[in-house]
């Protein structure tokens, strides 16, 4: 979820959302597609009335427009992005630049590499200075490009690219 999806996401919500929070209710990231109310102490809290002197549901609806970006930001660096927002995005770079081209062979780099930046999956290539610490399928024996494919589709489908995503951050994630 960006800026723009949250502010979207927002309008999703009634009245009666804005007010539960006013209440004390908290503003949840559901799957990073959605926004919902929920229980401070939840998962996946975007936002708590806290100590901000905040007293209706309009001013609410436009501190969180307001605040849209350094929420976002925020969220993303204490919390992961969910798997099914993952997938979708990883299967985006695959359209784009083929499977393959995130598969390295016999302990070489690949083509591209993934990063994880406020709530997407961004790719880089070689001229990265960052590149040698993305998240890619390392694979011991040379393959056609076909089976690289095979292999990078099997390697997001089973969870393996996502459990590689989360033991990368686990530092980030876990440090609240």
């Amino acid at each position: 979820m960006n800026a723009s999806q949250f502010e979207q996401a927002l309008s999703q919500l009634t009245e009666q959302d804005f007010q539960a929070i006013l209440d004390g209710q908290a503003l949840i990231v559901d799957q990073d597609q959605a926004l919902k109310i929920g229980r401070p102490d939840a998962a996946f809290v975007i936002y708590e009335l806290g100590e901000d002197a905040i007293d209706s549901v309009e001013a609410l609806k436009a501190h969180l427009v307001e605040n849209a970006e350094a929420l976002i930001a925020e969220y993303y660096q204490f919390n992961p992005i969910s798997r099914e927002q993952f997938q979708r995005h990883i299967q985006r770079l695959f359209a784009e630049h083929g499977p393959q081209a995130f598969v390295g062979l016999n302990g070489q780099l690949p083509e591209r590499v993934i990063f994880a930046e406020n709530g997407e999956l961004v790719c880089e290539d070689a001229s990265s200075p960052r590149f040698k610490y993305g998240i890619y399928l390392q694979l011991e024996e040379a393959m056609n490009d076909t089976v690289k494919a095979n292999k990078a589709k099997n390697w997001l489908m089973s969870g393996t690219a996502y459990g590689d995503y989360i033991s990368i951050n686990v530092c980030r994630f876990s440090s609240m």
